[in-house]
């Protein structure tokens, strides 16, 4: 029995939420795991909206869902439920998605779709669900649905178990449920093959000239398979006997409906007599095809049937024409003409189409894959009938070429390659994983810095880790407060700019700590020199001082080692511009790459070290290697440092790499960034902490225990062996990013997180990243493969054209350098820049950009997202989440350090799923009306009259304005741990007041200081 009851903040969201629901659809309330829990409820009388309320009051139900079918007036739902399945989606519908209501619970890859079905088919439809034959990371099968009678779609804004909740991609507010297409219908009837009354004989057609169906199109399974395989002794005769009839009499019925088709009856009749086991001989055969030819009456599919077969092979031969149609018309379209050469020619009309019916016709023999045989005897046989006009070589190049178009490219491949394009499209929101301040800060920054803002995070990760010191997690013997970073983007991107945001304020506490050194070493020079003086050997010798080592650049292995002996239980940050050239030094150390690749592979476990010398005096041992690294490499000499693809010690596994996007170079005036001013604090926060063993919550644990274990599914499905290795490691990688983003949490709301122990929602954030890391890593490894994989060579493609964006890239470009696709282009018989052609057409179709020529030069024009994915924009890569620059603190537990707003990524009861406020959610009650407050309109409520305020005029009254605080003595009013505290406010930059107190300088909201 369900017994877990939601909280009334939840409860009162959904609530609201019925408001976007038209009053015509029947809801029923669903439990935390999406589970309808009322009995019967597939076939009750729809509830009232009173009721439903009165379900979410109770604390019973955490949703509600549509109950598909006619109870909702013939609401259709079609379920995507993963990238596989939105492929086959898209495959099926072929573009027909008229635009409609759309929702998603938030998970990579799903979406569902609500369409109208007229009331004509209520009764003739049922549910049909598609396997997709992919699994997903929980290892079950992604599955295409369209949902009618006595099924249920959860709805926004319905509690989901793993991403919180469900979002509207187009709500009912926004527009209406489409008319249902007709190929959806069509599929269901299809499925459900419901009796049909005959259909009228229609008149005979004129035969299509330039393109016929072959004829076993219009055949059963079990007479296609006979044909391809015949049948062994005891079975012929029989089946001869029923292939010969079926054949004689479909083909008839063919030519009386007025559809031609490719080969004759007996042909196929004798390829099977032939494939039998033994073969049929000839008495035998005749014998059969005598009689059948004088008693046969009707095939053995209706005309219905046999109509819907002619009218999809002419959809997809058309679809195929049209196609090399229209690559061939764009180079009119979209070139100017008079820049070329030579003048166009306007080819020979009977020409033109005497070569589409061939391409026509040979597509059509190679996609019906038959047998080696076979489809050589029947491409032969098409040859034949047109030798008088086109020669053998001919011939043989449009062969080639037709079969790279059907079979270099296969559906697994479309999949995987849709797979992969998902992984490049992967993007991280940073008001899900960081508290609300902290998130916002680096935004702006990077906005200001016209970078990614990933390339601040790869900095500020190992900072954080490195301040850590010797912070552990107690989780697989004691994870350390250690990550390894690495941006892989090409020179000039700006990861200097960023590194140099993150790294600034700890190179001032490295330059503070030298000077405190050398004062500390004078001082150490005069005790010993009073010491040696005195004689008295039983009296303490100085002790000589350590260098407090913040940060590491220009390093060798020797000396990082040396300086971390020192340490004690502080950690370091060994910061470089280019890995390469920190990789290339390593051989500096005893001669011994090997040995020195193993001493830094060493320092991400954090375990003791002991460096032997034959001096006594220059060894030295380590208690912990609590170094984190953090830096960069280019594309193009990745495979130089990092040698091994396979990763054979795991050197690659033990970095988390980030491949930023790329930003076009532009000017952007007055590019002060908050963090400068910020970071010092967290820095010198961090650096005071008192050294703990974090546990994990009971919770996190549990959720935990199940990511691993979907860890190691994935991994079973690997066969990269270098992303295998980097994944064995993820779990690992989960732990330590969750452990910085715990501490990060501790600094921004310390009243409300416990330092001690790890929650459960901080760990699902770090799963987040962790996501991130994995898709941005195994594409990473596709980009600079050399395998001949074709998704991955048209993952490069794509991502070349990316690069070269408006001009495209060509042929050339693609093939000069690149020993995979010469070789998979010869053994398709086709020269290279034929074969790369027809990839980039290959491309087009699927919807990755668009084939431009110009002669006889072919460029592939990618774009930034596939068309397939226009108007669909998965929520876990969509940062829709408004700045809001002055709220209410709803929460007298909040800490509301460095800004007013707190987010749901920190302030969320994990053990009753309270909701947090969100910054589209601030708000300011008075006089009993309540106004919302945005980043533009701030209001403020007053007795009956509501003033629009500006960011910049929106003041909170009180007796002293903001401007009037500078230069007073305040008392802070937030909570936590900076409660009481008097210090003096100094400025003010718009949104919060800089204080001097107790030597800090701290920032908050006016509205948190009180004059003294």
């Amino acid at each position: 029995m369900h017994t877990t009851k939601i909280n009334p903040t939840t409860a009162s969201r959904l609530i609201s939420g019925l408001q976007q629901i038209p009053g015509n659809w029947a809801l029923t309330p669903v439990t935390d795991n999406k589970r309808p829990y009322r009995e019967n409820w597939q076939r009750e009388t729809a509830l009232t909206q009173q009721a439903l309320i009165k379900e979410l009051q109770s604390g019973k139900a955490f949703g509600y869902g549509i109950r598909t079918g006619e109870v909702s007036g013939g609401i259709l739902a079609i379920d995507a439920d993963g990238h596989a399945a939105e492929a086959l989606l898209q495959k099926l519908s072929d573009g027909d998605l008229p635009d409609t209501v759309i929702f998603s619970s938030g998970k990579a890859g799903r979406r569902q779709l609500l369409y109208f079905v007229t009331e004509e088919y209520w009764q003739l439809i049922k549910t049909v669900k598609l396997k997709t034959g992919v699994k997903d990371d929980d290892g079950k099968e992604q599955l295409l649905e369209f949902r009618w009678n006595g099924l249920q779609s959860v709805l926004p804004p319905s509690v989901h178990p793993q991403t919180g909740s469900y979002h509207w991609v187009r709500s009912p507010q926004d527009i209406e449920v489409a008319k249902c297409p007709n190929w959806v219908i069509e599929l269901m009837l299809n499925h459900q093959q419901p009796t049909r009354a005959p259909a009228p004989t229609p008149k005979p057609q004129t035969p299509t000239v330039i393109g016929s169906p072959p004829l076993e199109i219009f055949l059963g399974k079990d007479d296609r398979a006979l044909i391809e395989h015949g049948t062994g002794d005891g079975g012929r005769n029989m089946a001869a006997q029923k292939l010969s009839l079926n054949l004689i009499a479909t083909s008839r019925r063919l030519h009386e409906l007025g559809i031609d088709h490719l080969d004759l009856p007996r042909v196929l009749y004798d390829v099977f007599c032939d494939r039998c086991t033994p073969p049929l001989s000839s008495q035998e055969r005749e014998g059969w095809w005598r009689k059948a030819d004088a008693i046969a009456k009707g095939p053995s599919l209706d005309d219905q049937k046999l109509q819907g077969c002619y009218a999809a092979w002419m959809k997809k031969y058309q679809n195929h024409i049209s196609t090399t149609s229209d690559l061939s018309r764009k180079s009119i379209v979209y070139v100017d003409n008079g820049l070329l050469s030579t003048p166009l020619s306007t080819p020979n009309v009977d020409n033109e189409s005497m070569i589409q019916a061939i391409v026509g016709n040979v597509y059509t023999i190679i996609e019906s894959n038959y047998s080696e045989f076979f489809e050589r005897q029947k491409l032969n046989s098409l040859y034949h009938q047109y030798k008088d006009r086109v020669d053998r070589k001919l011939f043989e190049s449009i062969v080639s070429s037709q079969r790279v178009k059907v079979n270099e490219v296969l559906p697994e491949d479309e999949i995987r390659l849709k797979s992969l394009m998902d992984y490049s499209q992967t993007r991280i929101n940073w008001d899900e994983v960081l508290p609300a301040p902290l998130a916002r800060d680096i935004k702006h920054d990077a906005e200001k810095l016209n970078i990614d803002p990933v390339m601040i995070w790869q900095a500020l990760l190992p900072a954080v880790s490195s301040l850590a010191g010797t912070f552990t997690l107690d989780e697989y013997g004691g994870i350390p407060a250690i990550n390894w970073t690495c941006t892989v983007m090409p020179s000039g991107g700006g990861k200097t700019r960023a590194d140099s945001l993150v790294f600034g304020p700890l190179r001032k506490m490295q330059l503070r700590a030298d000077a405190d050194y050398k004062e500390k070493a004078k001082d150490y020079k005069r005790a010993i020199v009073q010491y040696e003086k005195a004689g008295d050997f039983e009296a303490t010798e100085p002790e000589k001082p350590g260098l407090r080592k913040y940060l590491f650049e220009v390093a060798t292995i020797q000396s990082v080692l040396k300086r971390l002996s020192e340490q004690g239980n502080h950690g370091s940050l060994w910061a470089r511009d280019e890995f390469k050239g920190l990789f290339s030094s390593l051989n500096q150390f005893s001669g011994s790459e090997t040995e020195a690749t193993e001493l830094v592979l060493k320092l991400w476990d954090n375990k003791p070290t002991f460096v032997d010398r034959a001096d006594i005096e220059n060894s030295y041992s380590i208690a912990g290697t609590a170094v984190s690294l953090a830096g960069g490499i280019q594309n193009d000499v990745f495979r130089k440092v990092f040698k091994d693809a396979n990763d054979g010690n795991g050197m690659q596994a033990r970095f988390l790499f980030a491949v930023p996007e790329q930003r076009k170079k532009k000017y952007v005036p007055g590019a002060y960034c908050r963090l400068k001013d910020r970071l010092p604090v967290l820095y010198e926060w961090l650096d005071n902490l008192t050294q703990e063993t974090v546990q994990i919550a009971p919770d996190a644990q549990k959720y935990f225990a199940k990511i691993v274990d979907s860890i190691g599914d994935q991994i079973e499905q690997i066969s990269h062996a270098g992303i295998r290795t980097w994944m064995n490691k993820l779990d690992t990688h989960i732990l330590r990013i969750a452990l910085a983003l715990h501490l990060i949490e501790c600094f921004y709301s310390p009243s409300t997180t416990d330092i001690k122990t790890l929650s459960l929602a901080t760990l699902k954030r770090a799963v987040t990243f962790a996501q991130y890391y994995r898709s941005a890593f195994h594409i990473l490894q596709e980009k600079i493969s050399t395998s001949d994989d074709i998704a991955s060579i048209m993952l490069q493609i794509h991502a070349a054209a990316l690069s070269k964006h408006p001009d495209g890239i060509s042929a050339r470009d693609v093939y000069k350098d690149s020993r995979p696709i010469q070789n998979r282009a010869k053994a398709a018989l086709r020269e290279a820049g034929a074969y790369v052609a027809d990839l980039f057409e290959k491309m087009a179709q699927m919807g990755y950009g668009s084939v431009v020529r110009k002669g006889r030069s072919v460029r592939f024009i990618a774009f930034q997202k596939p068309n397939f994915e226009k108007g669909f924009n998965d929520v876990d890569n969509v940062d829709n989440s408004p700045e809001c620059y002055q709220e209410t603190c709803y929460s007298e537990d909040k800490d509301c350090l460095h800004d007013r707003r707190q987010s749901g990524i920190v302030y969320v009861d994990n053990q009753n799923n309270t909701e947090a406020l969100t910054d589209i959610q601030c708000q300011e009650s008075q006089s009993n009306s309540t106004e919302a407050l945005t980043d533009i309109q701030c209001q403020k409520s007053q007795s009956n009259s509501t003033e629009a305020l500006t960011d910049i005029q929106c003041q909170k009254s009180q007796s002293n304005s903001t401007v009037d605080l500078i230069g007073k003595t305040v008392t802070i009013t937030a909570g936590g741990r900076f409660d009481g505290l008097s210090g003096e406010v100094i400025a003010f930059d718009g949104e919060q007041c800089r204080v001097i107190a107790d030597g800090r300088e701290l920032w908050f909201a006016p509205e948190y200081l009180s004059v003294t």
